[in-house]
C-alpha cells in the first residue's frame, strides 16, 4: 500500500514537473534589448547622454515609476538627448515602451519631446503642462542589424524624466501552437509509459 501511494506522488510530482517545463518553453520570458532600461545602476551605463542630465530619485515630487532612480533633465538651455542602440533583425518588429513624466516644479513649462526609432521619428508632442507619469508604447519594423532608440528634448523650460524603458521583439512570449501541442504530448506519453511501467 505504501508503494502504491508511493507511485502515485512520484508520478504526480513529475506530472507537474512536465507541465512547468512545458509551459517555460511555450511561454518564454520577455526579452527587454535595452540595457539598465531603469537607471538602477544609479548612472546612465549602456546609454548615451547630452546635456544636464542626472540620475536622481524623486525630483519635484516625481518619483522613479519603478525602482528607486530615474532619468532627469533639466531643460534650461538647447537640447539633451538620450539614446542606446540595440541588436535587431532587419524585417523584424519591436515593441517600444517606455515611462515618461514632465515637472516643472510650478514654474512655466515648455518642452518638446521627440522620439526616433532607427532614424525615424515615431513620436513628437509639445509638453505645456506638468504630468504625471504617462506610458507610452509604439510598434515599429527594424531595418538594419542594429537599430537606434532616441529621446531628444528641446525647448526653453522644464524638468522631463524617464523609466522603464524596454524594446521587446514582437510576439516573444506567445506560443506556438504546434511546438505547444508536441511538447504536451510527449509528456503525456511518457507519463503513460512510466504509469504502465510502474503498475501504476
Amino acid at each position: 500500500m505504501l508503494l502504491f501511494q508511493g507511485m502515485r506522488t512520484l508520478r504526480s510530482i513529475l506530472l507537474a514537473l512536465t507541465a512547468v517545463a512545458a509551459l517555460s518553453v511555450a511561454y518564454p520570458a520577455k526579452a527587454n534589448l535595452i540595457t539598465n532600461p531603469g537607471f538602477e545602476t544609479g548612472n546612465f551605463t549602456g546609454w548615451t547622454v547630452s546635456q544636464f542630465a542626472l540620475v536622481t530619485g524623486t525630483v519635484n515630487g516625481i518619483a522613479p515609476h519603478s525602482g528607486i532612480f530615474q532619468a532627469t533633465f533639466f531643460n534650461g538651455i538647447g537640447s539633451g538627448s538620450l539614446s542606446q542602440s540595440v541588436a535587431t533583425t532587419p524585417g523584424a518588429t519591436y515593441t517600444i515602451d517606455f515611462f515618461a513624466a514632465n515637472n516643472n516644479g510650478g514654474f512655466p513649462q515648455s518642452v518638446t519631446l521627440a522620439v526616433n526609432w532607427g532614424g525615424t521619428t515615431i513620436f513628437s508632442h509639445l509638453f505645456t503642462s506638468n504630468t504625471a507619469y504617462t506610458e507610452y508604447t509604439f510598434t515599429e519594423t527594424a531595418s538594419a542589424s542594429s537599430t537606434s532608440l532616441n529621446f531628444t528634448l528641446s525647448g526653453s523650460t522644464g524638468v522631463f524624466l524617464f523609466d522603464d524603458i524596454s524594446v521587446t521583439p514582437t510576439g516573444v512570449g506567445v506560443p506556438d501552437g504546434g511546438t505547444t501541442v508536441s511538447l504536451l504530448g510527449c509528456a503525456l506519453l511518457g507519463l503513460a509509459g512510466l504509469r504502465r511501467k510502474l503498475g501504476c
